[in-house]
């Protein structure tokens, strides 16, 4: 280029992206040393403003694209009619000019003649026009071309032309030189459109190509028109070519880049955009464009080949084409050498509805229209775009139609075009349902949970039934079920607790295959008795959900898996597989007697561990196996709070790992186990955070997993001691069952000769002396550490390090341990029936298969091990140093505050500012905590919880900070948040709950699908153990700046590389050892204040939520007022929120309060008794936990 040096692409998506391409190729790799000196806006948006285009000139730059003048000549389409008609080119028979009002639109249509089409004279891209066949749709239609044509392009002008409805769309690309030259590209059929809008674009054009002389007509007309305003740019003239006798008509001319210009450069081998550049650089060298003979040679005499474009939008073909914004979970082009694909998406890509839903454009050129139509038939219907649902199975339908092959592609060709996906329509999304394969994905880690199915039992029967593999996707439905509308046939089968189902309306019996025709509609209702949740199979599984690390899935606490990471919502589309085998079409139900129960009081079988002895007191062992625990109203798929007596606890505190003596070191969770958060139980299923620290003290044996995940609340349950030979013995039981069902469906449906599967199996009994967690002791020798052996119930086994102090030797030996385990050529290892580890600082969790590998040969293994690892205190790690922004004070952090206090908890000992808590609980200043985040480097000494969370330990052991964690815990953290908890720092990569203390905001470190820089699809999280973080500080602007990069891919981590070396860190211990002793004492003094203050404010919260309950006399006294009707809770849960005052008239089906049960929001609404009437007392308050049945607001009518 000569004189444009720098250019500025004002429009975004694959219109950006394909000039960039061009731009990269000569002007902007040097626009880096010179002010932008020309603006090039591609199309739509700024590209046919000639406002914008006359601002850009007036600063000094080159408009990329035609001048202002030729854009306002041929922006109104009344008046570019007046200049085709002018240039001798003809247009489509219609009104004299723009049309005044209604009547003059009736009399001009029966001039003209119907049908007739209304145009708004300033539309485009299809909007502002109407086709109307009568008077009265004229007139219906007037008012709408004037609203639409004020509201889109503030022009209420209108005009009218006859409507051609056999005709052809068909488009000449020109390009002028500004100076009265001007030269043609061949034409481009358009014709196939949806709404106005193109679908599908072809170059040449199947019609031209058969008539030759029409090309030459129309191309000189384009020329002629092009050169009779000195037109300079790339342009395209549209025609209205008339199918029965070939005649054609100017409809408008486009002063821009077209989306479908990509086909032209592939048939006529020429980059519109360079010319476009070209033409521009000539402007600004003051030449006026780009002089006639120079594209005089360019002009081409016919097209090579055949290109056909197709443009793939985010929309859903079951809603009209409504667009459908979302996260694009997997994109994957199959592409060739044939093909080429703008597009402005990948992976991890998030759909918004503000602007149009356009995805890419798809084309193929090869040397025939026949080979062209092959070439796009395979790139659309291979290539794979999960998430919100896409038009690429509509489009490959198009191009496999036989009339598209034989060139019979009309405007009208979309008005009886027979298309139909294979998919269900979620109408409503039901309380909670989500997708989930089996297992999940247990081998994961790192924070992303295992998922999958809550109740594998149900879940894989129900696949059985319509004869997919037990593992294959289906939907969990969680208390109150979806609404689906099939658009094509199915083979369902609805198994778990018992649900009202109905098909379009009438009973539809669970545990049975069953047959959905197109447009049948499946509703699936509450429960109608024990069990929570129950699982949808349908043949062939969920084709269009993405795996995500070997999974289907989903975990919406961390978004991964399944549809866009969430639960079905109104409007989702699920694919399913395009043909359902004739021999699955005939009955198989499941007999009653094998169905198994889903009672209100379940005995669960269960194990001693990972914490029992030495953590709780016998009489708390004892407690735990004699108590029925009552479910709360918080179970959810990640945790099932137990309402029930609290322990006493066998320490006082829990040292290092915290202030409470349910505080340990962090160490990897069981699934299945009871975890002590404070004095609260909660049970841990397969979406629980992998690692934390309060202990686990009793963990359920794999085999009642299914128990587990059908216990809701309001239900009882009781644990039942069982031995590791019994345990295993029922998990032997659970796989023989489901393997016997799995013959019988895929032979002769008999089930005869099966066993039921009860509820609560007979079993000897063990006595709870013999329950012990630890099952090996290994006492400490020199450097080699004393190592605990602890049970997770039959699945898990923890190896522990020291006494529970934090100690980067231990951390350094647990990494040993784990890069042992996994040598493919030891005896035991990840092939072998190892599933997962789960590495922290003094310990690492095993999750093992018991039926490949018997806990005797794995615990004999490690002890052989242990020898092996030998003296590890003067090893050197390979280690990474970050350098991370951090945000004191920032208003994300008040706001969680804010919304804890006013959720959770009004006041402690840490509130209303964690920071300043911090400080005093270790004897120091506000300031002196800050210096000590911003010197401090932090080792990271395990990376999981929730999304690949970096628990790190200060370096220093002078700089070891310590704090208990928050009682209740959050149930919402900020993303990027740095907290501290225990002796650990935790930075938050994103939005979850968590205990620890909130302490400043930095940049994540993870990004789900690896779209960002730094991260890939292989690996979606940043750090690694023995990672060391540092921070600097930022204020709010910078920080802002800096997460705004982050979030859109483009922020670059500052990282070093170095070792870690265990000597020196070895000798930095020895040499500070008195100043940590000091250091320790100040703490535990600081500490011991601080634990009363708590203490005390613990008390007075408890004492004033019991003052504040409306006791239950007054209650009564005010029902026996016949004026007075109560409003009560449907179900166990937490109040959320109160909707309504005391004095408040309430309608009916008006919200009165929200509750929060399993995670899930339910609206308590008024009904017709108590229409009319008004709150004469509340009875709850937000924190509230209500019971079925209790009253929440009195009414007076």
């Amino acid at each position: 280029m000569e004189k444009l040096k720098t250019l500025l692409v004002a429009n975004r998506g694959e219109i950006a992206t394909r000039i960039i391409k061009t731009a990269k190729n000569g002007t902007i790799k040097i626009a880096k040393d010179h002010d932008v000196n020309a603006i090039i806006p591609g199309y739509g948006f700024l590209s046919e403003n000639a406002e914008f285009a006359r601002d850009v000139a007036a600063a000094g730059m080159a408009w990329v694209g035609p001048s202002p003048d030729s854009i306002e000549s041929f922006g109104l389409k009344h008046t570019a009619r007046d200049l085709a008609t002018k240039a001798g080119v003809p247009i489509v028979p219609g009104s004299d000019g723009l049309i005044q009002n209604e009547e003059d639109a009736v009399k001009e249509s029966e001039r003209l003649g119907f049908p007739v089409m209304l145009k708004a004279t300033a539309g485009g891209g299809g909007m502002g026009l109407a086709t109307c066949s009568n008077v009265q749709e004229v007139r219906d239609a007037f008012t709408m071309v004037k609203s639409r044509g004020e509201t889109l392009f503030k022009n209420a002008g209108m005009f009218m032309e006859r409507f051609y409805p056999d005709s052809h769309h068909i488009e000449v690309q020109v390009f002028g030189s500004g100076m009265g030259k001007a030269i043609h590209f061949g034409e481009r059929e358009c014709s196939i459109q949806r709404r106005h809008q193109k679908v599908i674009e072809e170059c040449p054009s199947p019609f031209v190509e058969k008539r030759p002389e029409l090309r030459s007509e129309l191309c000189s007309a384009a020329v002629r028109l092009t050169e009779s305003i000195k037109y300079g740019s790339a342009g395209t003239i549209e025609f209205l070519v008339d199918d029965r006798s070939g005649d054609f008509f100017f409809l408008e001319m486009n002063t821009r880049l077209q989306v479908e210009h990509g086909i032209t450069e592939l048939c006529y081998d020429v980059d519109l955009v360079k010319l476009m550049l070209d033409q521009a650089d000539a402007q600004l060298a003051g030449r006026g464009g780009l002089h006639s003979e120079e594209l005089a040679k360019l002009q081409p005499s016919n097209p090579t080949g055949a290109a056909i474009e197709a443009r793939v939008y985010a929309e859903n073909p079951a809603k009209d084409y409504a667009p459908s914004p979302g996260t694009l979970q997997i994109v994957d082009w199959k592409v060739s050498k044939c093909s080429r694909v703008d597009t402005w998406i990948h992976t991890g890509t998030i759909v918004s509805s503000h602007y149009d839903p356009l995805l890419a454009k798809v084309m193929v050129h090869t040397g025939s229209r026949e080979q062209s139509i092959q070439e796009a038939q395979m790139v659309l219907s291979q290539s794979r775009i999960c998430g919100p649902p896409t038009n690429l199975d509509f489009l490959a339908s198009i191009v496999a139609d036989a009339r598209f092959r034989d060139g019979n592609t009309m405007t009208k060709f979309l008005s009886d075009f027979k298309y139909s996906p294979n998919a269900m329509d979620v109408i409503s999304g039901g309380a909670y349902t989500t997708v989930q394969d089996y297992p999940g994905r247990p081998t994961m880690g790192r924070g992303f949970p295992h998922s999958g199915p809550m109740d594998p039992v149900a879940f894989q029967i129900a696949n059985l039934l319509v004869g997919n593999p037990p593992s294959t996707e289906g939907l969990e439905c969680t208390l109150d079920g979806p609404e689906l509308r099939f658009l094509s046939t199915a083979i369902i089968a609805l198994c778990g607790a018992p649900m009202d189902v109905k098909v379009d309306g009438d009973s539809m019996p669970m545990w049975s295959r069953q047959f959905i025709k197109a447009g049948q509609k499946l509703k699936i209702g509450k429960t109608t008795g024990g069990g929570c949740r129950s699982y949808l199979a349908i043949y062939g599984g969920l084709p269009s959900v993405a795996e995500w690390f070997g999974s289907k899935a989903t975990s919406p606490g961390v978004a991964v898996g399944g549809y866009q990471g969430r639960q079905l919502t109104a409007g989702d589309l699920l694919s399913l597989v395009k043909e359902v085998p004739d021999n699955l079409q005939h009955p198989l139900a499941l007999p009653d007697g094998l169905i198994p129960d889903y009672p209100s009081h379940w005995n669960i079988l269960a194990m001693p561990g990972p914490y029992q002895e030495d953590y709780l007191t016998d009489k708390d062992v004892q407690m735990i196996y004699e108590t029925k625990w009552q479910v709360s109203h918080n179970a959810a798929r990640g945790g099932i709070r137990l309402i029930g007596p609290k322990p006493k606890f066998a320490r006082p505190d829990g040292g290092e790992g915290g202030g409470h003596p349910s505080n340990v070191a962090e160490y990897g969770y069981p699934v299945g186990t009871l975890n002590w958060t404070g004095d609260d139980p909660c049970i841990f299923p397969v979406d629980c955070p992998d690692f934390g620290g309060f202990i686990s003290s009793t963990t359920i044996i794999k085999a009642d997993y299914w128990k587990m995940g059908q216990m809701k609340a309001g239900n009882t349950m009781q644990y039942i001691p069982i031995s590791l030979d019994a345990a295993l013995s029922e998990r032997i039981r659970i796989d023989v069952f489901i393997e016997i069902i799995a013959e019988a469906c895929s032979t002769n449906g008999d089930f005869s000769n099966i066993k039921p599967l009860h509820s609560s199996p007979t079993l000897d009994p063990i006595s709870l002396d013999d329950t012990k967690a630890i099952i090996h002791h290994i006492r400490q020798k020199g450097n080699q550490p004393q190592t605990y052996y602890r049970q997770g119930a039959d699945s898990y086994l923890l190896v522990e390090y020291g006494d529970g102090t934090f100690d980067l030797n231990h951390r350094c030996r647990v990494t040993a341990l784990n890069k042992a385990l996994s040598d493919a050529s030891s005896p035991i290892n990840f092939s072998s029936g190892l599933i997962n580890t789960v590495g922290c600082c003094t310990s690492l969790l095993l999750h093992y298969d018991i039926l490949r590998l018997p806990r005797s040969k794995l615990l004999t293994h490690l002890i052989a091990l242990e020898s092996q690892l030998g003296d590890l205190s003067a090893t050197k790690v390979p280690s990474r140093l970050f350098h991370l922004p951090i945000l004191f004070n920032s208003p994300k952090e008040k706001a969680a505050t804010t919304r804890y206090m006013e959720t959770q908890r009004p006041y402690a000992s840490y509130l209303p500012d964690n920071l300043d808590f911090v400080a005093k609980n270790n004897g120091l200043q506000r300031d002196d905590l800050i210096h000590i985040l911003l010197t401090s480097k932090l080792i990271a000494v395990s990376v999981g919880f929730f999304a690949a969370l970096p628990l790190c330990l200060p370096v220093d052991p002078r700089l070891r900070l310590s704090c208990p964690k928050m009682n209740p815990s959050r149930v919402f953290t900020p993303e990027g948040q740095v907290s501290w908890g225990g002796s650990c720092m935790a930075l938050y990569n994103v939005e979850s709950p968590g205990g620890y203390q909130l302490t400043g905001l930095t940049i994540p470190g993870c990004d789900i699908l690896g779209s960002k820089r730094g991260y890939s699809l292989e690996r979606p999280w940043l750090f690694e153990d023995f990672d060391q973080l540092t921070f600097y500080e930022v204020g709010e602007e910078e920080y802002q700046r800096e997460l705004a990069l982050f979030h859109s891919g483009r922020y670059e981590y500052k990282i070093e590389d170095t070792v870690f070396d265990m000597a020196e860190h070895n000798a930095l211990l020895l040499s500070t050892r008195e100043e940590v002793r000091a250091m320790k004492a100040r703490q535990r003094k600081a500490q011991d204040a601080m634990q009363q203050h708590e203490d005390a404010l613990m008390a007075r919260w408890m004492e004033e939520k019991a003052a504040g309950k409306v006791p239950m006399d007054k209650v009564e006294a005010l029902l026996s007022d016949p004026q007075i009707t109560k409003i009560t809770s449907p179900l166990n849960a937490n109040v959320w929120k109160i909707v309504v005052e005391e004095g408040d008239e309430v309608a009916e089906n008006t919200a009165v309060v929200v509750l929060e049960a399993m995670k899930l929001e339910i609206s308590v609404n008024a009904e017709a008794e108590h229409a009319g009437g008004k709150v004469e007392k509340l009875i709850v308050r937000p924190g509230d936990v209500v019971n079925a049945g209790d009253p929440i607001c009195l009414v007076r009518k």
